[in-house]
């Protein structure tokens, strides 16, 4: 009878039963792709993560393979955030010396090999920065009525004076939609064929509804990820994969301006669903030039195990 041991954590928290929950399977080796995806399934969370040696030792140190409960995704946030710090916290990747201080290592994912710092204190991991592939960014006034058709929303409640409507992508594409506030961020009822046909015409993998009215009030943005049927996650608490291309967004159009060339602010998410989620942006350049996106966050684990099939 195969047994692998997993572990289970709460992502872009500081708490358990906040955040992003992600299933860790520490070593995926002898899994089949089949079998992943099954487990996936089981596990039924946003994603799960098996770690796999990578492709080139010589270039990185792991290669994560991130499933949702229905397909394998290229790249994706949290699943980096959490997979590392359960990494960390096995000792794959030790503390400096003195306990304390970053460590930067290179990881293998499905859009290549990536840089991933692992921040310590006290000989434990504290918060995993992720750095993202280059951001694309395309406007797309012309979709603000089928958005709004989406979410369910007045037209009227597609709010775009600050930020407009856009694909952005830092790996993912996602359709970002700016609301007209948290109340409007709450009201969402997503219309699901509408939501299809939305992503479709956008070319993107998920709508990220965004209000720049937020409930935390060190935040600058308060969002919702609601996906298609077709990757089995209707809504997320937490998508490092979308705040990215927000994140580059943002600062593009002006609506952040950078201090000394780094713009440095926080997403929130999950509040609308009783998982409340940090996300925590770091984006080089200007507006019209973004360079380099990173996100970051801390991990809670909560559960310890062993699946056996």
């Amino acid at each position: 009878m195969p047994s692998h041991a997993f572990v289970q954590c709460d992502v872009f928290t500081d708490r358990a039963f906040g955040g992003n929950p992600l299933a860790v399977f520490p070593d995926g080796r002898g899994i089949d792709d089949a079998t992943m995806q099954k487990i996936a399934r089981e596990m039924n969370l946003s994603e799960t993560v098996f770690v796999l040696p990578p492709g080139d030792p010589g270039k990185a140190l792991r290669r994560l393979r991130i499933f949702t409960p229905t397909t394998e995704l290229p790249m994706a946030g949290h699943p980096v955030v959490g997979t590392w710090h359960v990494l960390a916290l096995q000792g794959v990747v030790p503390a400096p010396a003195s306990g304390a201080g970053s460590v930067t290592i290179q990881q293998e994912l499905g859009v290549g090999i990536l840089p991933v710092a692992i921040e310590f204190a006290g000989g434990a991991p504290v918060r995993v920065v992720m750095t993202q592939p280059p951001p694309r960014l395309a406007e797309r006034p012309d979709l603000a009525g089928a958005a709004a058709r989406a979410l369910g929303l007045d037209p009227a409640e597609i709010a775009t004076a600050a930020l407009p409507l856009v694909v952005a992508s830092t790996g993912v594409p996602y359709l970002v939609v700016p609301v007209r506030g948290r109340a409007a961020l709450a009201r969402i009822a997503v219309r699901e064929a509408d939501l299809v046909n939305c992503l479709d015409d956008a070319k993107a993998s998920g709508l990220y509804a965004v209000s720049l009215e937020t409930r935390a009030p060190d935040a600058l943005a308060s969002t919702r990820m609601l996906g298609p049927p077709a990757i089995g996650v209707a809504e997320d608490p937490a998508t490092g994969s979308a705040a990215g291309p927000l994140a580059a967004a943002l600062v593009h159009h002006g609506v952040v301006r950078p201090v000394d060339g780094v713009a440095r602010f926080v997403i929130e998410q999950g509040v609308d669903m009783g998982r409340p989620s940090r996300i925590e942006a770091e984006v080089e350049g200007g507006p019209g030039a973004v360079r380099t996106v990173r996100i970051a966050g801390g991990s809670v684990v909560v559960i310890e195990g062993e699946l056996r099939w």
